[in-house]
């Protein structure tokens, strides 16, 4: 933990400084107000306005240190959430579908929002209020100083009682995240398919379908707070009652003649600055409970979980071999006594029974797994590095998701498009018809609902003419069109695969006729 916070110095260190900043002016009126009776300070009208004027200046001045803190934390939050990501794309195919990328999504930003609390609450609240604490005990202690000493008895209980807290608060909130991550996953998985939804009669069967899901978010999140909660309330009444003692007997005192009226007003002052600096401390540890379980998240799934790479760089695919190729998932061995080669130009039929493995031959090319027996221009694939090996690849399945974003957006993915013609797109073949009702610049709806099957094809094939690819992969892009979009998207890839090695999988044996080279696929699986 304590690495992984060095880490994140930079924003630590700018949040210490706001934060003793904000504790000097916080203590501002209680130090001025025992300046003021110490010095028999003339108490009239001009001076009770200034002391008013200068209350409202600190707070103004604090809330502008927290408008700074917090704009400086948006770009830390954005910063660290994209270096999270980045360990999410990196991590072993495999692990990302047992994971699944929703939960996965889930728990990233529940870690940002851990990391986020923990320094702008959790770390500047053990900051400030040691300050502000031990500013007040020395105050308290210049009025009675048994006062000061029973205050002060009152740190080691608050602490050691809110440690024993969150030790067990720890596992809960284990628990917790993943009861909560799995629960909104399956929520979404309902309501994915709105089609679906709406034909449903009624509500009820939807409510069904969801109220276990929501029962095991919200009790989990119950069950953490019941003990969260009432064991803090113990601790909390027990201050509460000092508190109120405390104040009775400096009361007394007063009416004994034994104590200043002065020391009244400035304990009264000073008694809700103290209580309230340690309530907030034992508020400390529910941040740091979350910051353990993410952190642990991160280390174990993210971080334990790096897909292998290397450093060769690629240039160019110019040939693609496969002999005996394998992989394994698990204590499973599967095989491919596949021996074959292929080179540019080569439009290659992909066959072989459902369930065989095709995607999964495919899927080796991109090295989503580790695999054996596939050679890229003669060398072994796994020598090549992941990204200059994608790079050069495109692959297409059928289950492709649309972004709810531009058309122009789903087109690039991401890249930079000022390079782009796109006069000369938005005239070609593919896009003539989807540009009839829709310019580059329009919405697509979540999942692509605002689009047929073969516009969606179009769009996401329009990808082969604005970049450059050595391998053009379609699994399976055109059995749920109609047929003039699957012929114009294979006449497309007819007409820019002179430099390409293309492989198109398929039952459909008029896709045959498009190729110049068969792929007979067959498996066997073993247990190892």
């Amino acid at each position: 933990m304590k690495h992984f916070l060095l880490t994140k110095k930079t924003y630590i260190l700018v949040s210490i400084i706001l934060t003793v900043f904000m504790a000097i002016i916080t203590m501002a009126i209680p130090l001025l107000l025992v300046n003021i009776f110490n010095d028999s300070f003339d108490v009239n009208y001009t001076n009770f306005m200034y002391l008013i004027i200068f209350m409202f200046v600190t707070y103004i001045i604090q809330i502008a240190l927290v408008i700074f803190r917090e704009n400086f934390a948006e770009v830390f939050n954005g910063n660290y959430a994209k270096g999270l990501y980045q360990k999410m794309y990196n991590m072993k195919y495999d692990k990302l579908l047992s994971l699944e990328t929703t939960y996965i999504v889930e728990r990233i930003g529940q870690a940002v929002d851990a990391l986020y609390m923990f320094i702008s609450n959790s770390f500047v609240s053990i900051v400030s209020n040691s300050i502000i604490i031990l500013i007040s005990l020395i105050i308290l202690g210049s009025i009675d100083i048994y006062l000061a000493l029973i205050l002060f008895l009152l740190l080691p209980l608050n602490y050691l009682g809110y440690k024993a807290i969150n030790k067990r608060l720890h596992a809960k909130s284990m628990a917790m995240q993943e009861e909560t991550a799995a629960g909104y996953k399956e929520i979404i998985s309902v309501f994915k398919n709105i089609d679906h939804i709406k034909q449903e009669e009624s509500f009820a069967n939807i409510e069904n379908l969801i109220s276990h899901s929501l029962d095991k978010i919200y009790k989990s999140r119950s069950s953490v707070n019941k003990f969260g909660q009432s064991t803090s309330l113990i601790i909390k009444l027990i201050n509460n009652f000092v508190q109120n003692l405390m104040f009775l007997w400096l009361g007394f005192m007063v009416m004994a003649n034994e104590s200043l009226i002065s020391d009244l007003v400035i304990v009264s002052i000073i008694f809700p600055i103290y209580f309230t600096a340690i309530q907030s401390l034992t508020n400390v540890n529910l941040e740091v409970r979350d910051l353990q379980v993410s952190r642990e998240f991160i280390k174990n799934e993210l971080e334990g979980n790096i897909e292998d790479d290397s450093d060769v760089m690629l240039d160019e695919i110019k040939e693609i071999a496969f002999h005996d190729v394998s992989y394994h998932i698990g204590d499973h061995r599967y095989h491919f006594p596949i021996h074959e080669a292929f080179k540019k130009g080569d439009i290659v039929f992909v066959k072989g029974t459902s369930g065989v493995g095709k995607s999964s031959l495919m899927k080796l090319l991109l090295k989503y797994r580790v695999g054996n027996g596939i050679q890229i221009n003669q060398q072994d694939i796994n020598t090549y590095n992941n990204s200059a090996l994608r790079g050069k690849i495109f692959y297409l399945s059928q289950d492709f998701t649309l972004l709810p974003m531009s058309i122009k957006d789903n087109i690039l993915f991401g890249k930079d498009g000022t390079k782009v013609d796109w006069e000369t797109l938005k005239t070609s073949d593919l896009l003539t018809s989807v540009l009839e009702s829709k310019t580059l610049d329009s919405d697509i709806y979540e999942f692509g609902t605002n689009l047929s099957g073969g516009e969606k094809q179009r769009i996401m094939i329009s990808k082969l003419l604005i970049e450059e690819f050595d391998v053009v992969i379609l699994d399976e892009v055109t059995s749920n069109i109609d047929k003039d979009s699957s012929e114009l998207i294979l006449n497309t890839l007819l007409h820019n695969s002179g430099d390409k090695i293309s492989f198109i999988i398929s039952h459909d044996p008029m896709i045959r006729l498009f190729c110049n080279r068969e792929l007979v696929v067959t498996s066997d699986k073993k247990k190892v």
